[in-house]
């Protein structure tokens, strides 16, 4: 018994020395519209191992993720490495087919399409789906003969991986199209070449609409992936996001799954540029059409004794007058892929019962997009972003419609997980003051860095901060430690609250060389106002009197209604 303890110990000991450290040099995967499309829409962008001439596939693996690419697809008769001069398939040693696991591990890359030069319903064929299962691969392009089909059907329900026939020969195209038409099994679909499409005189409408949801791997190399036109209209074919339970403990909400389709471009950073470009569009048609089914957050989900705490928490009058009546749009929308926080409605019910009890504004709850389009959102004077997570924004109209709002005078305020919406969108983190960050839940002292603020009046010599000396409370929530390499700067920011680090352990979080973990912040946007809070992932935030009053000061900030200095910091250290 104490030997096969240790056997395990050792097994256990031996399988974490042998996980590879990452040697990945590509952004996080949620940084780049070229990889979080992948989330949204289900496309994953990669290059063909064998793309480049006299590659091998390990170099081709390295190649894919200095592109900034998190997929690559495979090919069976395409040499391995030099150290591995085998092709790609099930002929691998059990220690090879791992040195190439490995290496896509390294690489944070996964293989969701391997292209084969031949398959059947025979024995080479099972060794072809077994290799393909141990490495991840969703789907097997080939080229099998259509009587086949039935028998390799059953292989790819066998092995849940699905088998895409090869149309990218023109003399394969209409057979392609005709199994499919005749209902071939639900595994069984197919890849396609627009540009031999466009040769063929295809119209992409009209072979999408044939194909629908059995399009599985699509080639942009021919020029394609500047057509946004037929990205779109994939998008409009494409089944949206099918709902399944939610798997999150902090959630109230069910999440969605989308279909994958692989699409390969060229090996080079002027195609992937190209098609960032050309998948906006896409992107933003099923954001639209996903935040029509996506309902704001009833406040119905607040726990009773949570209602309780807020509604005796709440202030009960406006910090200020109101220069005239304000109207604020509040979003809570969380697409498929951001993470869904409960105390959405927490917040949703203190907004409503704020502008109630002290006038101070009308809130609009709305997850309908086109509200934010130019000149729409002129139409209120601040939007509250309450934890929206996720490709939020990737329409440029609906991107481009909110910033010009706030340059142009309006307001901005984000609460919570804000910072974590679109972050592929450079323009948006700048705008909000930054994007993501290691976090948990845990205790923390955070200091009130500016006590002259009207924001933080609240905050002093209260009975939250009174046993701390009168500008630092205990606190304990999920807190951002956001990234050096991200928009946090103080040469930008106006930073209200910020985490003491010589009386927090920090012993976890060793991020930020400057030491600089600022929690809640305002700015100038152009003439407009705005203003984030990073905590808010727990209760507390609405039930505790003086961080509730901090929230309606920040709220008739972005109105317009509360003037504040939003010097950066930086600058009035400098003074």
């Amino acid at each position: 018994m104490r030997i096969t303890i240790l056997c395990i110990a050792m097994a256990a000991i031996i399988g974490r020395a042998q996980a590879p450290a990452s040697k990945s040099i590509r952004p996080s995967d949620s940084h780049r519209v070229r990889t979080s499309a992948a989330g949204l829409l289900g496309w994953k962008a990669a290059i063909p191992a064998n793309a480049v001439r006299n590659l091998t596939f390990m170099e081709a693996a390295a190649r894919a993720d200095s592109l900034g690419l998190a997929f690559i697809e495979g090919f069976s008769d395409q040499k391995v490495s030099a150290e591995i001069p085998k092709n790609l398939d099930y002929r691998l040693s059990t220690a090879e087919a791992a040195a190439v696991k490995n290496r896509l591990a390294e690489l944070k890359l996964k293989m969701p399409a391997y292209r084969v030069a031949s398959l059947g319903p025979d024995e080479n064929g099972r060794k072809t789906f077994e290799f393909a299962r141990s490495l991840g691969v969703e789907t097997i392009v080939a080229d099998p003969e259509p009587a086949s089909l039935a028998a390799i059907d059953q292989l790819a329900n066998e092995f849940a991986i699905n088998v895409a026939m090869d149309g990218r020969n023109p003399k394969r195209l209409a057979a392609t199209l005709a199994a499919i038409r005749q209902g071939s099994g639900v595994r069984i679909g197919a890849s396609i070449d627009l540009g031999v499409w466009a040769k063929q005189g295809v119209k992409p409408a009209d072979g999408l609409g044939l194909l629908k949801d059995r399009l599985l791997v699509v080639n942009l190399d021919s020029g394609a992936a500047s057509e946004a036109g037929a990205l779109l209209e994939m998008a409009r074919l494409m089944p949206p996001p099918q709902e399944e339970p939610d798997k999150c403990a902090n959630c109230s909400r069910k999440t969605g799954t989308v279909k994958t389709v692989v699409m390969t471009l060229e090996a080079n950073a002027a195609a992937v540029d190209r098609f960032e470009k050309a998948i906006r569009p896409a992107m933003g048609y099923r954001i639209n059409e996903d935040a029509k089914l996506i309902p704001i957050t009833s406040v119905a989900h607040v726990p009773p004794e949570d209602r309780l705490k807020i509604e005796a928490a709440l202030p009960k009058q406006a910090i200020v007058k109101p220069k005239k009546p304000r109207k604020l749009l509040v979003v809570d929308l969380c697409p498929v892929g951001g993470y869904y926080h409960a105390t959405i409605a927490n917040a949703n019910l203190a907004i409503e019962l704020m502008a109630k009890s002290t006038g101070a504004y009308q809130a609009v709850f709305s997850n309908d997009l086109n509200n934010l389009k130019y000149p729409k959102v002129k139409e209120y004077d601040a939007v509250f972003l309450n934890s929206v997570v996720g490709e939020v924004f990737p329409d440029p109209d609906v991107l481009n419609g909110m910033l010009r709002f706030v340059r142009e005078g309006g307001g901005v305020a984000g609460l919570h997980g804000a910072t974590y919406a679109s972050e592929d969108l450079a323009e948006f983190g700048e705008m909000m003051g930054a994007e993501d960050g290691p976090h948990h839940v845990e205790p923390a002292v955070l200091q009130v860095e500016d006590p002259r603020s009207p924001l933080t009046k609240s905050l002093i010599d209260s009975n939250l901060t009174k046993a701390l000396g009168g500008r630092e409370f205990a606190w304990t929530d999920e807190f951002y430690h956001f990234l050096p390499e991200g928009s946090y700067s103080r040469d930008k920011l106006h930073i209200l609250l910020t985490i003491d680090t010589a009386k927090s352990d920090m012993s976890q979080w060793h991020v930020r060389p400057d030491n600089d973990y600022g929690i809640s912040w305002i700015k100038s946007y152009g003439t407009g106002r705005v203003f984030n809070c990073a905590i808010g992932h727990t209760p507390a935030l609405l039930e505790t009197p003086e961080t509730a009053q901090f929230i309606l000061a920040a709220i008739q900030f972005v109105l317009g209604d509360l003037d504040a200095d939003t010097t950066p910091s930086a600058r009035l250290t400098k003074k």
